[in-house]
């Protein structure tokens, strides 16, 4: 090993040792991810503020395993154990990892980032059997509401406890298939938000009734349960969120809720879809328009037309009959001669051309 890998695992080891924590004494876990071939351990690093190294660590009996560690100058080094197992994913700056994972990798790991000015940042990632995880995070029953989020605007879900109540515990979780996210863990003793929604949430007022997820992502679309424990029991309410205009599998909501509600197999439209109705519709009303507004055009035009031959007509015509009346005999009428005269005229042409 290259001594620029010592020194970046002898550094993260020493900077961890200040705050070496297990699975037992953390009590408010960020994420746990069921088992499987391949496991994406996510870190995100928010990029708020300069940082100065990023290391990924796996707690066994409170003894320290280095498993990764990215310094921005010095670039990645995967500690031996993972050197086949692990590695970076493409951007490393967010710090994720994939594992390829056996029944050994179960545990807890922890991703911890130094910074400045923001000082350390730490996500706390278990990786259970799916057969605990099934155990543990199994719906059972079908989702109290559907919600549809627009990538970029803000979702807010309403867990709606009952007035009067006093909230002992109250937790909010993001499900997926592969992967439990905590959003809000509060008691009355604490107030935990999870790593990766600490800039993201916002709320009334504690404890968290009315939750909001500010700038909602395609990272968003899962299952949310909201859990409370109050003196007068204990109440669930979960949360279906999907992207609009994509078709849901889930049932009918079972209550009435704040948030938005829709019936079995409805869906609405994209915004793209109905943009796209949209611009169709102009275009084909504007042609239609068009259309309409030529063969007017030409009809008028026509109409105009006729009306004006048929007085040019009826102009000439009577010219014609006033030309008749005024010289019967004129040569401009043909059809009308002096037959008083007509005989004479024939006469006058005889003797002009007789014999000598």
């Amino acid at each position: 090993m290259s001594w620029l890998a010592c020194y970046l695992l002898l550094y993260s080891g020493l900077f961890l040792l200040r705050r070496d924590v297990t699975c037992e004494e953390y009590q408010n876990v960020d994420s746990t991810i069921k088992l499987q071939d391949v496991v994406v351990l996510k870190c995100a690093y928010p990029q708020t503020s300069k940082m100065i190294q990023l290391s990924w660590r796996k707690n066994v009996d409170g003894v320290k395993h280095i498993v990764a560690v990215y310094n921005p100058s010095h670039g990645a080094v995967i500690s031996p154990p993972y050197s086949q197992s692990v590695s970076f994913l493409s951007s490393s700056t967010r710090g994720d990892l994939e594992l390829r994972a056996t029944a050994a990798d179960e545990g807890c790991y922890q991703c911890s980032i130094s910074t400045f000015p923001e000082g350390a940042l730490l996500k706390q990632v278990v990786i259970i059997n799916p057969d605990t995880f099934k155990k543990k995070f199994s719906r059972g029953q079908a989702a109290d509401t559907q919600v549809l989020l627009i990538p970029g605007n803000n979702v807010t879900l309403s867990c709606g406890y009952l007035n009067g109540s006093n909230v002992i515990q109250l937790t909010w979780q993001r499900m997926a298939e592969e992967e439990i996210n905590m959003i809000v863990n509060f008691t009355l003793s604490q107030s935990f938000i999870g790593y990766d929604y600490r800039r993201r949430i916002q709320y009334d007022s504690l404890p968290y009734q009315n939750l909001t997820i500010q700038n909602a992502t395609t990272n968003d679309v899962g299952t949310y349960s909201c859990h409370v424990v109050t003196t007068n029991g204990n109440w669930t309410k979960t949360f279906d969120v999907g992207m609009e205009g994509e078709q849901s599998d889930v049932p009918p909501p079972r209550i009435h809720a704040t948030a938005q509600v829709l019936p079995e197999g409805a869906s609405y439209p994209s915004g793209a879809d109905l943009k796209m109705f949209l611009i169709i519709g102009a275009v084909a009303f504007g042609s239609l328009t068009l259309v309409i507004g030529a063969v007017i055009i030409i009809c008028v035009k026509r109409r105009k037309k006729r009306k004006g031959n048929k007085k040019q007509f009826e102009k000439v015509t009577t010219e014609r009959s006033n030309q008749r009346r005024a010289n019967p005999n004129s040569y401009s009428n043909p059809d009308t001669y002096d037959r008083a005269n007509y005989s004479g005229m024939e006469q006058q042409e005889e003797a002009i051309y007789a014999n000598l």
